[in-house]
This record gives C-alpha cells, structure tokens and sequence, in this order.
C-alpha cells in the first residue's frame, strides 16, 4: 500500500514548493478613499495577513479615522485589532482636514452606518510595540499617513527597529511637485518631525513617494469592471472613488486619479514590480521648506560631511503601473 506521505512528498520534489507564507502587516491608515483601496487589497490578497489597523489623521481627522477602519472591518468581514493613534502632530502645526479631497466622510460621502465594532482601549503606539516585539523579525508596518504613530513607537520602545521586518511608506516627492507645497506632500507635512525620524532610524524603511504612484492611475474602466465584478467590495470602491475621481478632474487630471496607498502595498506583495535607490534621508523640520524630503546619492553620503553616517533608507524611483493594476484587480476579483 502506498503511504500518502510519500505521495505528498514525490509531488514537491518533482515540481517544487512554490507556496510562501504571507507576509504580515500591521496597516496605519487615515481612511481615505485610496487608503480604503489599499486596506481593502490587502485583505483580499492571499500574499498578506493584516495582523491590525492602527489610526492616524490626515485625509480624516483621528476619531473618525477609527470608525472608518472599523467600516472596512465589516465590509471585509474580518476581525483584526483597531487601535486609536495620534490626533495630532508632535510639534508642528496639523494640517486642514481635506474633506474637499476624500469628502466629509472620508469615504466620498457615501454615508456608511457606523460599525458595532469598538476599537482597542490601548493607543497605535502601544499596540504596535506590544505586536510587533510579540513577533519579532516578522510585522511589516505599512504607513499611509504621516508617521506620529510609528514615531511614538519607536520612543516607546528603544529596540523596535530591531524587531520590525520593514517599514513601507507611503509619502514624499523628490522630482514632481507636492500636492500641499512645493516641496512637501501631505503625509510628510502632516508630520515632518515624525517623519524625519521614522526615515532616518536605522532599519529596513522604504519609501515609496509621490513621484511613484503618480505613475499608477485608476481608469473609469478599471473602476466599472471591478464594480461589475468585485462584489460587495468592488461596489464599495466603484462608489467612494467617484468623489476623489472628480477632485483630480478639477486640477487637471483626467485620464484617471493618481492610486497612491496601493501602489504601496503592492510593493509589500511583489517588490519586482519596481526600481528602487538606496539613499540618506532627512526631512526639513521648519521653515518654508517644511515637510521636503531630501534624499542623498553616494556623491554626498559617503564622503565626510553632513550627510556621512545617515542610515539608508530604499526609495522606490520607477514602477510597472499596469503590473500593479492587474495585481490589484487580481485580488478584488470575484473568482
């Protein structure tokens, strides 16, 4: 009689174990219509395990950034920690909440009624020190808002950036122009002092900026079909983009809205899908330039100077745009 085992064990041999574990990510999300994408996505892909959501301001103001966490919680119909983050930022003054952008809701005034669910009674900070010293070596901490959560975090608990696999973020420009200054982008301005410190720690971050997810839009098109098709979810971001599509046909932009959050997590999943640089980072902290992210080339950080010494953080520079759209649709898809 032939032993199953065997079997089993015949197959990998002959063809492979190609089967990986999924990655684990505790999200830190201001939804947010593109932040709701990207929460959304990350859920369905079968690449990651959302471990927690932890809530920031930014499109939406704190509180309301938890309940809308907990919204996608039933709309996902998973159960994961939320915890309550930062209503504003470490020093700086906080930005105006940009309803005209994400709408009043956050969610394209679409109006959801409010989730049973109640969120953790300990703070982001807390919770993500408390998860990821848990499991060392194994949380990937997707940020995609400004970064006071992830700052506290880490003056929370000194060893932190030891314990963390990586940190992806989404927020910055280099090239392009900033959407809130010329020089800044609002997830950086939001907080520049907790940026400045979350991308200048010495750990595995890696920054995915604007002049990246400008490359990413989503279509008319792509929208209906994943409407048609992606059930209740496909639904739900047909109708909260309608309202964040006609924001960018506004300013100009009108061969479908620049996907930023999801662009961010699609490197989470399948890093081959772009060209990245390593660089030295700071953020100015002050003055007219607040919020510009400044990031130096070998020429400046390997030779003695200001720049010498600064940790290297990895800074996503080009991106397959319709690679990522598919990988996206691929998820939301009803098969």
């Amino acid at each position: 009689m032939i032993n199953p085992r065997n079997i089993v064990l015949m197959v990998l041999l002959l063809f492979g174990n190609n089967s990986r574990a999924a990655e684990k990510v505790l999200i830190d999300t201001d939804p947010g219509v593109d932040d709701a994408l990207a929460v959304v996505f990350a859920f369905s892909s079968p690449d990651l395990e959302v471990v927690g959501l932890t809530t920031i301001f930014g499109n939406v103001e704190t509180d309301l950034a938890t309940r809308n966490a907990l919204r996608l919680l039933d709309l996902v119909d998973r159960d994961v920690p939320v915890a309550e983050g930062a209503v504003k930022p470490l020093y700086s003054k906080k930005l105006p909440t940009p309803d005209f952008v994400h709408g009043r809701d956050g969610f394209g005034e679409i109006n959801l009624p409010e989730s049973e669910r109640q969120p953790l009674a300990e703070s982001a900070a807390e919770f993500i020190v408390r998860t990821v010293m848990a499991s060392p070596g194994e949380i990937t901490l997707v940020v995609l808002g400004p970064m006071t959560n992830i700052a506290l975090a880490l003056a929370l608990e000194p060893d932190l950036a030891s314990h963390v696999k990586r940190v992806v973020a989404m927020g910055g420009v280099l090239q392009v122009m900033g959407n809130v200054s010329p020089v800044a982008s609002a997830n950086i301005l939001g907080d520049a002092h907790a940026a400045d410190i979350v991308l200048g720690t010495d750990w595995n971050v890696i920054l995915v900026p604007a002049d990246t997810t400008r490359q990413v839009r989503v279509t008319d098109q792509w929208l209906a079909h994943v409407r048609a098709n992606g059930g209740k979810q496909g639904r739900f971001i047909h109708d909260i983009s309608r309202f964040y599509r006609d924001f960018y046909r506004q300013g100009g932009v009108t061969d479908g809205f620049y996907n930023h959050d999801p662009t961010a997590m699609a490197f989470v999943v399948d890093q081959s899908l772009f060209k990245t640089e390593q660089r030295a980072i700071r953020v100015v902290t002050d003055g007219i330039s607040i919020g510009d992210v400044v990031a130096a080339k070998e020429m400046h950080y390997q030779v003695a100077g200001p720049w010498f010494g600064i940790p290297l953080a990895t800074i996503t520079t080009e991106v397959d745009a319709d690679g990522v759209m598919q990988m996206l649709e691929a998820a939301l898809i009803e098969r």
